[in-house]
């Protein structure tokens, strides 16, 4: 089984990387594989894919894949313990 956060960070990645203005393919298509599979060797590819990329520009991906999970509030709601699946207070 997949951990629902790994899902979110490279669902985050993609989007991060689809609107980068460089091409980093070979990543973006690890990426799009670990997602489709989600098994725990397509993962780890993905991983070194984002670990190569340059640095200056994998920081400033990572960046932002850290702002949009962090202020994603369904997928902070859904992680705390106390959470009820039925019912949302707001």
């Amino acid at each position: 089984m997949t951990d629902p956060v790994d899902l979110r960070f490279f669902t985050s990645l993609q989007n991060v990387l689809a609107h980068a203005e460089t091409e980093h393919t070979a990543c973006r298509e690890a990426i799009d594989r670990a997602l489709a599979t989600g098994k725990p060797e397509d993962l780890r590819i993905a991983r070194e894919h984002v670990h190569a990329l340059p640095t200056e520009f994998r920081n400033s991906v990572l960046a932002q894949v850290h702002t949009a999970m962090a202020s994603d509030l369904s997928a902070i709601w859904d992680m705390m313990p106390t959470a009820s699946t039925a019912k949302r207070p707001n």
